[in-house]
């Protein structure tokens, strides 16, 4: 089906660039809505779900080297029951990326492109996507490891000539209502941390599977630091004006002046959006498709790239009502639902299955030795 090999350090690099795609925009607001000042602290929280993930994917990994989710989870369910799990966890894969699409569809309409068709915008994105898929996990993985330095360098553009606008006494006073908001706002990132479950799907391919388990919690790391250093330049500069905003990072864009020649630096923020979430439609996309084929148990998923793309973009029109849907109890439930603990269920069968079969197998062996 898919015969590509990549390494340890694409996957940890194409994980954190996908799930950082639309947090970079819009998870200052989401955070900083509850947890007010103390929101710096809820990525620091909101990461040991992530690692508590990426660990339990590794972990499986190792049992079934060669298979992704969807196959193991037929062996350690049965098929009738695996099918099904498997085919509602393609479902979250497609309707959670087909989200990611509607709000990259709106923040450009909004923002950049007034007149033209939301259609022509979700479109255009997904055919991009699309194509990338259809080169197979190789042109996946190396795509976002090629736009890497890209990303990091306009990032730092940003920051960079925001230092002297910051205000430490912002974050004053700091826990003055205790953990409980910046647990709220933890719990409210769990939209953007369950899509590192979608790495299930490209552990197969690692050709240095030994060095997984550290790229992996590196992966974490990172999405964390960048998540962390954001919410403080946001928060340091705009304080409690900031989830008044939907996009406070475009906010502090604005702003930015550079010896008075680099000014209203907004086309930096739309190139990396682009950018980011090229990679994050590609990450999903890539999922379902191999997923779909391994469930039907067909030889190719390039047949199904463009019938998902299509669905995608319906269910981009289908499946959000508005950004404050996407971060609603309800929501953030089904997310966690799939991302941590369906993985968590079926680490725990194979330990069952394994300590049985070995109990199994040691009362086989003792039987044939009293005979």
């Amino acid at each position: 089906m898919e015969r590509g090999r990549i390494s340890a350090a694409q996957v940890a690099v194409l994980s954190f660039m996908a799930v950082t795609a639309t947090s970079l925009l819009t998870a200052p607001t989401v955070a900083s809505s509850v947890a007010k000042q103390d929101m710096w602290l809820s990525p620091i929280l909101a990461s040991t779900v992530g690692f508590l993930i990426v660990w339990l994917l590794v972990k499986l990994n190792q049992a079934y080297p060669n298979q992704t989710l969807i196959e193991y989870m037929k062996k350690l369910l049965g098929r009738p029951l695996g099918v099904t799990i498997g085919l509602l966890y393609l479902l979250f894969i497609i309707q959670t990326t087909a989200n990611v699409l509607r709000q990259f569809t709106d923040f450009i309409k909004m923002t950049f492109l007034l007149t033209t068709p939301a259609l022509v915008i979700a479109g255009s994105m997904i055919l991009v996507c699309a194509l990338i898929v259809r080169g197979g996990v190789e042109t996946v993985a190396r795509f976002a490891t090629l736009l890497l330095p890209v990303v990091v360098v306009l990032i730092l553009m940003l920051y960079m000539p925001t230092i002297k606008d910051i205000n430490a006494h912002n974050f004053e006073p700091v826990l003055s209502e205790g953990m409980t908001p910046p647990l709220k706002g933890a719990f409210r990132l769990m939209s953007w941390v369950p899509v590192f479950t979608f790495m299930n799907f490209y552990l197969p391919f690692v050709s240095n599977k030994r060095h997984m388990l550290g790229w992996a919690f590196g992966s974490v790391a990172i999405f964390t630091v960048i998540l962390f250093v954001t919410f403080i330049f946001v928060y340091a500069i705009l304080g409690d004006a900031t989830p008044i905003y939907v996009y406070p990072f475009m906010v502090l864009a604005r702003f930015i002046s550079l010896t008075e020649f680099f000014e209203h630096l907004e086309s930096l923020v739309m190139m990396v959006w682009v950018v980011e979430i090229v990679i994050r439609i590609t990450f999903g996309l890539f999922s379902a498709s191999i997923g779909l084929a391994q469930c039907l148990g067909l030889p190719q998923y390039r047949p199904l790239v463009l019938p998902i793309s299509m669905i995608m973009v319906l269910f981009s029109y289908w499946g959000i009502t508005n950004v404050e849907f996407v971060f609603s109890p309800e929501i953030v439930m089904y997310y966690l639902t799939f991302g941590l603990l369906l993985p968590l269920l079926l680490y725990l069968a194979s330990l069952m299955k394994r300590r049985f079969g070995k109990q199994q197998k040691d009362t086989e062996e003792k039987g044939e030795y009293a005979v």
